[in-house]
């Protein structure tokens, strides 16, 4: 077995694939909301709604506001967006109320969020480009549901393996008492549909996987180890297909007074970019089986 080295956690998440953002901004502020809210009526739920309201309110400054504080305000509103994105399963695990339903509900409050946003940023176009805005749009658009499918599915899987954190892919797949009903679970089973699809999922690597899971302590301590060093490199090589990283584009690209140059560039820029780290986390996935081939240990 190659050796790796054990990374902390926090908020039990793997903190070798957090972003820089997430660990120095977002999620300590993200824990402290989480925990002013604690004592309170407030819902995870109800966090995942005020998200949307923060989207809309970028929305709103992008629009209403003259360049450059329709900048400043935008962006400020985004970080908010993502400081509460962080805070509704935070605030979820520390009262109890984690659920797979409530991964759909945040789930449907930021694609929701990111339409308002979309919008306006289309309308704000259409005054130089007129219908061309809105073909462009909705190419841009369609580009971050795949590309963000693939990049948190992937994040997902991670977590999953290298610390059996799991997420809608097993509660839905194994029939859960606390899997999502009803128009719930018909989003959830789209979702997990098109991700199979944009991930690069590996049958043949999940199998290996679940059957070395299954000998014991050890061996699973030091096959989620090796996960974590093989895979990490991965799945941090695709962070410019975040929502951070997103955030950040469109600021730059509002501050060029336009945002034409982010629809492109997430439309060709990061569509191009998005195949390119499937094919590296391809190489990934075939290393970590060739490992786990090399260091197969019979059950005890």
């Amino acid at each position: 077995m190659v050796e790796a080295t054990s990374t902390e956690l926090q908020g039990g998440k793997p903190q070798e694939i957090e972003l820089w953002s997430n660990r120095r901004l977002i999620h300590p502020l993200s824990r402290r909301l989480a925990e002013a809210l604690r004592s309170t009526p407030v819902t995870p739920n109800a966090v995942s709604c005020m998200g949307v309201g923060a989207s809309a309110a970028a929305a709103a400054c992008y629009w209403g506001l003259s360049w450059p504080a329709s900048v400043a305000a935008g962006f400020l509103c985004q970080i908010a967006w993502h400081v509460l994105d962080g805070a509704d399963g935070e605030l979820a695990r520390r009262t109890g109320r984690s659920s797979p339903s409530g991964e759909v509900v945040d789930g449907v409050c930021d694609y929701l969020g990111q339409f308002v946003l979309y919008s306006a940023l289309v309308l704000i176009l259409a005054r130089s480009l007129h219908g061309w805005a809105w073909a462009l749009g909705l190419a841009s658009g369609l580009a971050r549901v795949l590309q963000a499918n693939s990049y948190e599915s992937r994040r997902r899987n991670y977590q999953y393996w290298a610390c059996g954190r799991g997420w809608l892919k097993q509660s839905l797949g194994a029939g859960s008492r606390a899997a999502p009903r009803g128009w719930m679970a018909a989003l959830a089973a789209a979702y997990l549909a098109l991700s199979e699809r944009v991930a690069g999922s590996c049958a043949e690597l999940d199998a290996a996987l679940s059957e070395r899971l299954r000998q014991g302590a050890d061996v699973e301590r030091r096959t989620r180890l090796l996960y974590r060093r093989i895979q990490a490199p991965a799945v941090n090589a695709a962070a410019p297909l975040s929502a951070n990283a997103r955030t950040i584009a469109i600021g730059v690209s509002m501050l060029a007074g336009t945002p034409l140059y982010f629809f492109v560039y997430e439309s060709v820029g990061l569509s191009l970019f998005l195949l390119w780290s499937l094919r590296l986390q391809a190489q990934a996935d075939r290393a970590l089986l060739a490992a786990l081939g090399a260091s197969h240990e019979p059950p005890e």
